[in-house]
């Protein structure tokens, strides 16, 4: 996928259903203080780093941590998710670490940004087959690790100042609305 389409898509996706509570659009209006940040252990910061930047990797754009994704995300699992959400979280990253351990006998950091990305789909693939198997067996099962982080590095990247000015089309006072504005051939997508 070009990374203009990903854009597209990835403002379709935040435009329409985003599953995060409201809290988190007020803790995104206070400023960012790396010393907030003591929900993850430094092995964890380290992986949701990995795991923001092979979801939003540099290219012509700035990355998810040039945007400064995986320190919001911190702060957001922390003071914003329910503590449910925030142990599907801490839970997938330990689950993600033995799954890339299996498979590769290594840990994420260790691998190609191209072997993250592979490992990264794949274990999306089967934690969605394993939570359709659950909804055959009549349970209600909850969102997977990964559908959370993927919404969170999203919302945190489209949030920011880097990526609403350097990634997106970003209009501060746009003058007047218009529903599916067009875009030109090349242009950005539009920020929200």
């Amino acid at each position: 996928m070009e990374r203009r389409d990903l854009l597209k898509a990835m403002s379709a996706t935040l435009s329409g259903t985003l599953a995060l509570p409201d809290g988190i659009f007020a803790r995104l209006a206070e400023p960012f203080d790396p010393k907030d940040l003591n929900f993850f252990r430094p092995r964890e910061r380290a992986q949701v780093a990995m795991i923001a930047e092979a979801i939003i990797p540099r290219t012509d754009t700035p990355g998810a941590v040039d945007a400064g994704v995986p320190g919001w995300i911190e702060i957001i699992v922390q003071d914003c998710l329910p503590p449910e959400d925030q142990e599907v979280i801490l839970e997938g990253l330990a689950d993600l670490m033995r799954r890339c351990q299996q498979q590769y006998g290594t840990d994420l950091g260790q691998l190609s940004p191209e072997q993250q990305v592979a490992f990264l789909t794949k274990m999306h693939e089967d934690t969605l087959a394993e939570k359709q198997e659950a909804r055959r067996a009549g349970q209600n099962p909850r969102r997977t690790f990964l559908e959370q982080f993927k919404d969170l590095t999203k919302f945190c990247y489209a949030s920011s100042e880097v990526g609403a000015t350097e990634a997106f089309e970003f209009i501060y006072v746009p003058g007047q609305w218009i529903p599916s504005m067009p875009l030109k051939e090349g242009q950005k997508a539009w920020a929200l």
